[in-house]
């Protein structure tokens, strides 16, 4: 993807991901996907590989690790951690943005799976 002049790819952002091919259990198909790279992670890879938590809309009774996102209707999948060319970014989902507890929600979590 080619984004327009002066639209950059922020974290805590949510664009729309192009996930094939996958393999074994990972998220597929074209969905969104919150942008979790750090200013620092973007500015070293130019903007070119981006760390992203898919989302979905299927709830998983007792994952108490994903995050509800209520205006998206679905969950943040915490436990898939991608880091994908910004070449599968499709769109931006203006739609679909995380509050200010909801970002804090998934950033600790992924803390947490990343350190614990």
């Amino acid at each position: 993807m080619n984004l327009p002049p002066g639209q950059r790819i922020q974290s805590g952002e949510v664009w729309f991901v192009d996930f094939e091919p996958v393999r074994g259990r990972e998220q597929g198909k074209d969905r969104p996907a919150l942008v979790v790279s750090s200013a620092f992670h973007l500015a070293v890879t130019l903007g070119q590989l981006v760390t992203v938590l898919p989302l979905t809309s299927v709830e998983r009774a007792g994952w108490t690790h994903r995050v509800h996102v209520a205006n998206a209707g679905g969950w943040v999948i915490t436990e898939q951690v991608r880091t994908v060319s910004a070449q599968r970014f499709r769109r931006q989902a203006r739609e679909l943005v995380l509050t200010v507890d909801e970002l804090a929600e998934v950033r600790r979590v992924l803390a947490q799976m990343l350190t614990v």
